[in-house]
């Protein structure tokens, strides 16, 4: 058994960069953050000493511009098909432990219809990760076994296009 970089570190380059990691900044994490800074900036126009106004809007603004903030540091990524500009979605399938040879000529062989007679079983020894692009024209797969504590790839990130592509995600969502 070789050591496989596993699916998410390896795609862009086996790939050619046509599999694009793009970034994304949260509309609502912008939409707190300003809310917080103008709330900060109402409440220092209330001059009233005995007024509680002041400090509710200063604790509101503060609440509002660190949930904006952490809203804006945690990154939202996804994966995108640059060809058909398709967003790629990623999907994790178990199977029985023995089923790891089948499935692994399956694969190599672009014999996708005997996928369905596979037995797959929840959270088992044998795992596909797979990305598919959402209109069909690309498809990318690795498989995986659990060795003790943590799943190790025993294959190399498998390519589809086109077809092959069309029908490996017909056989994986049927």
């Amino acid at each position: 058994m070789g050591k496989y970089k596993n699916i998410q570190e390896d795609i862009e380059n086996i790939t050619n960069k046509e599999v694009v990691k793009q970034f994304h900044l949260s509309g609502m994490g912008m939409i707190l953050f300003v809310a917080g800074i103008l709330m900060a900036l109402g409440a220092m126009l209330f001059d009233d000493p005995n007024s509680s106004m002041s400090t509710f809007l200063y604790t509101t603004s503060g609440c509002l511009l660190i949930a904006g903030l952490i809203k804006l540091l945690v990154s939202r990524s996804c994966y995108f098909f640059r060809p058909t500009k398709s967003r790629i979605k990623e999907l994790t399938l178990y199977f029985d432990v023995h089923e790891s040879i089948n499935l692994q000529t399956c694969m190599e062989m672009k014999r996708f219809d005997e996928l369905s007679k596979l037995k797959r079983v929840k959270d088992a020894g044998v795992k596909i990760e797979a990305m598919l692009a959402g209109d069909q024209k690309f498809a990318a797969i690795q498989i995986s076994e659990y060795i003790p504590y943590s799943y190790e790839a025993v294959t190399p990130v498998l390519c589809y296009y086109g077809e092959d592509a069309r029908n490996l995600v017909n056989y994986i969502n049927g």
